[in-house]
């Protein structure tokens, strides 16, 4: 079996000894159980050559955009390259155990997923690190609908799952969202209107890194990003126009919370009553201090 991990590259010079050696280790791993892998480097910022050390050339491959074409659109040119029979979206800036590739698609064989996703870890400001899902009740909405449109994406990032390559929605890389934040979220959304089972392997072998820069914290970015594809789904024809509406309804709410005043917030608490009350209800479940977690 064979994996093919696509990353966006803009102005990444500092993380790419750590992420090839983390692939070097990684693609050691999967090769003592025989299944083989391929990196594709999404090279976004092609004013500035990618390159990568000689021991990891055999099976990292760079690819570069020729203006700087955003995070969807990299990640779509680098699913077009891959040959890998799942694949695996991961940031320049975040980290991998050294066998976490080797662990998810041992799993993901095991239980024929179709995507598979695994613990993770959110590094803080303080260094330290929090671990994402902590009891069985958030652990059992990873894959639900309803939650992602109520509550939010309840996944932090792309890199903490794999995915069977030829699943991944004509629709998703066709309709390109121009604002980098939610092309995941998105993907994730379109995966389960079509009724994708997202199966769960309780291991924390991902690492979100903090780092001042990254989109995920910041809300009005990722808030314009859904925006963006909220645009788009109107035109999917298995995605409801109904579910469409509650979470447009949902961000609108929560993006006026965010922004208001105590007397603003209970304002508009009160005016999305239902909203309020199943995000005070995930947040004392599952022990999270988030609501919409991004």
């Amino acid at each position: 079996m064979k994996i093919t991990v696509i990353t966006p590259f803009y102005e990444g010079d500092k993380y790419m000894d750590g992420f090839v050696d983390s692939m070097l280790a990684n693609e050691k791993e999967l090769s003592s159980l025989g299944h083989s892998m391929e990196v594709i480097l999404v090279n976004d910022s092609p004013w500035k050559k990618l390159e990568v050390a000689d021991a990891a050339d055999s099976f990292i491959k760079v690819i570069t955009n020729e203006s700087n074409k955003g995070i969807h659109y990299s990640r779509v040119a680098g699913l077009k390259e891959a040959t890998g029979d799942y694949i695996m979206f991961l940031d320049q800036d975040d980290v991998l155990e050294d066998d976490a590739l080797a662990q998810m698609l041992e799993a993901a064989i095991s239980h024929d997923s179709q995507v598979l996703v695994c613990n993770a870890l959110l590094e803080q400001s303080d260094e330290s690190m929090l671990l994402w899902y902590r009891n069985d009740y958030h652990k059992a909405l990873i894959g639900d609908l309803t939650t992602y449109l109520r509550i939010g994406i309840q996944i932090i990032s792309p890199g903490q799952c794999i995915i069977k390559k030829d699943i991944v929605p004509d629709f998703w890389q066709e309709h390109l969202v121009q604002k980098n934040g939610a092309d995941d979220y998105y993907l994730w959304l379109l995966l389960l209107a079509k009724g994708i089972r997202f199966d769960y392997l309780d291991k924390a072998l991902y690492t979100h890194r903090y780092t001042k820069t990254n989109l995920s914290k910041d809300t009005n970015i990722t808030d314009a990003s859904v925006y963006d594809f909220l645009d788009l789904l109107s035109e999917c024809d298995y995605f409801k126009q109904e579910d469409i509406f509650t979470l447009h309804e949902m961000i609108t709410y929560k993006n006026q919370f965010r922004a208001s005043s105590k007397l603003g917030k209970i304002t508009s608490s009160l005016a999305n009553l239902g909203l309020f009350i199943d995000n005070l209800r995930f947040k004392k479940k599952t022990g999270t201090g988030y609501g919409f977690n991004r």
